[in-house]
């Protein structure tokens, strides 16, 4: 009886042992996979590669037609946002702002060419177009702030889009500021750029945004009277003048000047 008791167990354990034995040669013949080293990118070829492919969206540009867009729009405003759609090509809308840019600082050299340097016109070629980005993204910002107000969509790049189809009033402006030869000429032109901006931004807003006109109507008529009244302020004639340092200067000279004539007593020792 001892015996078959042995054999039983003999028998019990072979398999288990056989299971092993097989288990440690399969893991042995199993050869580790060889890591691949991601290939290394050079810099030149990368940096190559962005400046084809911004060479090639720039000659697929029509530069006559931002033109045509802007005259488009300054008779059609609620029909030309209507039409702005998010598809996910900021790269026109950031070439169109860098192309205004370059505008107003070769307008900026031009009415500087008597007394502008080498350093100042590198300067102008490309702060300008720097600002023009500035003042895209930072109003974009702000119609999005409006949109959200007035319950409209929250789409950045809708908002950024119709922004930069605003900037043509950048080298306009720039002009008019430096044609105006009087202070209060540029008073005027800057209330009524300002003015004309605030329009652009309510009808993108309602027609780009969708936002809801009652809520829109309230919300722009208020900040319209902010901008009159700092127009109308003492700290808004320094904002004025800001715009043509010259003239603003030379205004506020004559003011200073004037106002110390008539404090000054007359003194008469006999």
């Amino acid at each position: 009886m001892a015996v078959k008791k042995t054999s039983k167990k003999s028998v019990k354990k072979s398999p288990k042992v056989m299971k092993k034995t097989e288990a440690s040669k399969n893991i042995k013949s199993v050869k580790p996979a060889k890591v691949t080293k991601p290939a290394k990118i050079s810099t030149v070829s990368s940096v190559k590669a962005v400046f084809q492919s911004a060479e090639k969206t720039v000659k697929k540009l029509n530069f006559g037609k931002f033109f045509s867009d802007a005259i488009y729009m300054l008779c059609n405003p609620v029909k030309y946002f209507t039409e702005i759609k998010a598809d996910g090509n900021y790269e026109t809308a950031i070439i169109k702002v860098l192309m205004y840019g370059l505008l107003t600082a070769g307008i900026k050299i031009l009415f500087n060419i008597a007394n502008i340097t080498l350093i100042g016109t590198i300067s102008a070629l490309i702060l300008m177009p720097i600002y023009a980005i500035f003042i895209v993204f930072g109003l974009a910002g702000i119609m999005l702030f409006f949109s959200y107000l007035a319950k409209g969509e929250m789409n950045f790049e809708t908002s950024m889009k119709a922004v930069a189809s605003c900037i043509f009033m950048y080298p306009l402006a720039y002009v008019a500021y430096h044609v105006a030869f009087s202070y209060y000429i540029l008073f005027f032109f800057s209330l009524m750029i300002d003015l004309y901006i605030v329009f652009l931004i309510y009808t993108a807003t309602t027609y780009c945004l969708k936002g809801e006109k009652g809520i829109a109507n309230v919300i722009f008529s208020i900040f319209t009277l902010f901008i009159i009244a700092i127009h109308f302020s003492n700290s808004g004639a320094m904002y004025v003048a800001t715009k043509n340092p010259k003239v603003g200067f030379k205004h506020h000279f004559a003011k200073i000047q004037k106002a110390q004539k008539d404090i000054t007593p007359i003194i008469n020792i006999e």
